[in-house]
């Protein structure tokens, strides 16, 4: 899914799919926007078009995986912005003091 700026070019993007070995959750494995857009809601805009898709698709369940590092703060609040909250939590999974988080939205 992408979404175009005014001039027609891509600005945002997100890439998600079904769970594999589950019934109705998906997983978002990526979502990004272009460094000159960011704050203008283009994130939101895409989480929104994914979770209607996924609504019509009968998903019960969205999961997310993103790092405990300081670097990826701005990226765990947007996801909690979008009311999705940690379920889960791998210590030291990336390297030493880098935590992998699970976020999980209920559809």
């Amino acid at each position: 899914m992408a979404d175009r700026g005014q001039e027609g070019g891509i600005v945002g993007y997100a890439c998600y799919g079904p769970t594999p070995m589950t019934e109705n959750a998906f997983d978002l494995y990526w979502i990004a926007s272009s460094p000159e857009v960011r704050g203008q809601g283009i994130g939101a805009q895409l989480i929104s078009s994914m979770e209607g898709d996924l609504r019509r698709r009968k998903a019960r369940l969205i999961r997310v995986e993103t790092s405990a590092t300081e670097a990826y703060g701005p990226t765990r609040g947007f996801y909690a912005s979008m009311k999705y909250g940690e379920e889960a939590r791998l210590r030291d999974f990336y390297k030493q003091g880098d935590d992998l988080i699970i976020l999980t939205k209920r559809l």
